[in-house]
């Protein structure tokens, strides 16, 4: 009787791989037909998963496949559609943690859809990314992932015309572009109202610029910090009036520590105002609980600080104390962009309105907070 696996099409007799002149070369499709036994049409259905072969053919070429060494020639395969494999990820940093987990996520998603990853930065400056975006075209990727343009969409669009496109976190009422969003509304809500369950009484917002100094970019930071000040006074934990203006990252966050623990000419302090504060992004968080660290002041034990994007909350934390965050699911974040590129890169005659799509995100309860 046969053996289960020469059942499945292997066989010992059969090199994994042919030689010439001693270098091995790549198996075939062909190659593979041939040992499974099947058609060259019928082995190509089975290995991109098609329903119409059935499950024991399916299992003989695979597993011919597997012993072949066979891998699909997704290029080839691509160039006949008129399509490169490729999509594009623009970001304005790719050593900033939240980029970081953005693209790996990105690249992972895409990795799903046979799809190759390019990564692109901005440094923050417009000129840069207009440069990057007149380049982008059918020749170089299949679509496009923009975060966080510093450019208009009207601009854009003039620049990239049909070419597929989806944007992240570009706050616009009537976008022009598949758009996925954080849940901006939601996390602040859910923020303001897991601190205020816990006791707190008098919020502070640490991270950007007040209101008076805030610009009109729907593709930068003012809307969440509209967003996030508005909750907060429908929580009754604050006002425009309790902000403490900082840039994004820790370095300047831990110079704001240090003005809070300051101490007025009527002998006052602005950090004792507050027992809690909410900082617009995980570094300013970090930043602050360094430079309080530095003036004395503990957190949790004196003053509780809440963080928000979750840099570091899907692995371990390795901070004193761990911090309490609003954290972005950027797997879903990045499937649901892939999902509307995709879709875009596969039917480019079809007419359709812009879709929006908004981020999960989730609470996570650490030390600080």
């Amino acid at each position: 009787m046969r053996s289960s696996t020469h059942a499945l099409g292997w066989d010992p007799q059969i090199p994994a791989k042919t030689e010439m002149d001693g270098v091995a070369l790549m198996a075939t499709l062909k190659d593979v037909a041939a040992l499974a036994g099947v058609s060259m049409s019928t082995a190509g259905a089975a290995i991109r998963g098609e329903d119409i072969v059935k499950p024991a053919t399916r299992d003989k070429v695979l597993a011919a496949a597997k012993q072949l060494g066979y891998s699909p020639n997704l290029s080839a395969r691509f160039l006949k559609k008129g399509r490169t494999g490729s999509i594009a990820a623009l970001i304005p940093s790719i050593t900033h943690p939240y980029y970081a987990n953005l693209v790996a996520a990105i690249s992972e998603a895409a990795g799903k859809h046979h799809l190759r990853t390019l990564i692109m930065q901005t440094g923050y400056n417009a000129d840069t990314e207009t440069d990057i975006v007149k380049q982008i075209n059918s020749a170089v990727c299949d679509g496009l992932i923009l975060n966080a343009s510093n450019v208009d969409d009207r601009h854009l669009k003039a620049m990239l015309g049909n070419h597929p496109t989806v944007l992240l976190n570009y706050q616009v009422d009537d976008p022009l572009f598949d758009n996925v969003l954080p849940p901006l509304s939601r996390n602040a809500s859910v923020s303001f109202g897991y601190l205020a369950g816990r006791g707190y009484r008098h919020a502070c917002i640490v991270g950007g610029y007040p209101l008076d100094k805030l610009t009109d970019d729907p593709g930068g930071r003012s809307p969440a910090i509209r967003c996030t000040i508005a909750v907060m006074k429908d929580s009754g934990l604050g006002d425009e009036h309790d902000f403490v203006e900082c840039n994004w990252e820790s370095t300047s966050a831990i110079a704001a520590a240090h003005r809070l623990c300051e101490t007025d000419t009527d002998g006052t302090r602005m950090v004792d105002r507050y027992d809690v504060f909410y900082c617009m992004n995980d570094l300013i968080a970090y930043g602050l609980i360094r430079g309080f660290h530095d003036e004395g002041v503990r957190v949790p034990q004196d003053k509780a600080v809440f963080g928000h994007d979750g840099i570091y909350a899907y692995g371990d934390q390795f901070t004193v104390p761990t911090l309490s965050t609003m954290a972005l699911d950027y797997d879903d974040t990045a499937e649901k962009a892939l999902d509307m590129l995709v879709d875009q890169i596969e039917h480019p005659d079809m007419q359709r309105e812009p879709r929006v799509e908004r981020a999960r995100s989730r609470l996570v309860i650490g030390e600080s907070a």
